[in-house]
């Protein structure tokens, strides 16, 4: 089993990479090859092996597999990608694919490149709150890296209109709208998810008396003020000022400040996350 762990992590990073070229192919002109089938292929083909290499963690671990900061790294990039998939199915999104897989190919590369070697079954595991929460913020961390790209990607589209640049990003990225409405979606879902994430957490570590806990803290301010960030993008349509190219810059600035939640939160030693 260890082997085939060891073996799946590093094919993980290559399959990501692949579905990423495939879809990127799109932005190569009316001379690029025809792939959509092999793309579609190549990012369910990994997903499926992305899941198998969770189940054999969650065996040889002996409990929920998420369960540390490369694992976790790990499974944002799976929500990600998972995600992306059922956007590019039900809306005009495929265009943004090799954009979005790139980045989950960044996610998986650290998290197979940094992640132990060897994995120790351990005795006691998680509770049913304690994998509510990790669950939840892993969704709502995928999601809010959704948001953030395809505001990005809307902050590109909107230069190149600007300068009048019609070029391949312009033919295959959907329209403006579109973008809008994903980077909107998509910060809705994170906000949906790590309200509560954050809420579950908080009542653990007060039920818990978990040591070094307090709302000042810069794991948990951080958190909080994230998740009033993305709530207000995603009801910015309703907020009067806050413009669509607004709302994307936000969730740009949003992405920046994810990753860096993700380090105080995660790493040992930095956290009272380490003391539950």
């Amino acid at each position: 089993m260890k082997e085939a762990l060891r073996a799946l992590s590093v094919l993980l990073p290559t399959g990501y990479m692949l579905a990423a070229f495939l879809h990127g192919m799109a932005f190569g002109g009316p001379g690029a090859p025809r792939v959509d089938g092999l793309r579609r292929a190549a990012l369910r083909t990994t997903l499926l092996v992305h899941l198998a290499y969770f189940l054999l963690r969650a065996r040889a671990l002996g409990h929920f597999p998420v369960s540390d900061v490369w694992s976790t790294v790990s499974a944002v990039a799976l929500c990600a990608a998972a995600l992306y998939s059922i956007i590019a199915r039900r809306s005009a999104g495929a265009g943004t694919g090799g954009v979005v897989l790139g980045f989950v190919f960044l996610l998986q590369l650290i998290s197979s490149a940094f992640g132990p070697a060897e994995i120790v079954p351990r005795t006691g595991g998680m509770g049913p709150f304690q994998i509510l929460h990790v669950a939840t913020s892993v969704l709502a961390a995928a999601a809010l890296v959704l948001s953030g790209v395809h505001g990005i990607l809307y902050l590109v589209l909107f230069r190149q209109m600007r300068e009048r640049r019609f070029g391949p990003v312009f033919a295959h990225l959907p329209d403006l709208d579109v973008l809008a409405r994903m980077t909107r979606s998509a910060a809705l879902a994170g906000f949906v998810f790590l309200t509560v994430g954050v809420n579950v957490g908080i009542a653990m570590a007060h039920s818990q008396n978990s040591p070094g806990f307090r709302y000042a803290a810069p794991e948990v301010l951080f958190s909080i003020l994230l998740w009033i960030h993305f709530g207000v993008i995603a009801f910015s349509r309703y907020i009067q000022g806050f413009s669509a190219r607004r709302a994307s810059f936000a969730a740009a600035g949003g992405l920046i400040a994810l990753l860096l939640s993700l380090v105080l939160i995660l790493f040992p030693g930095h956290s009272f996350h380490s003391g539950l």
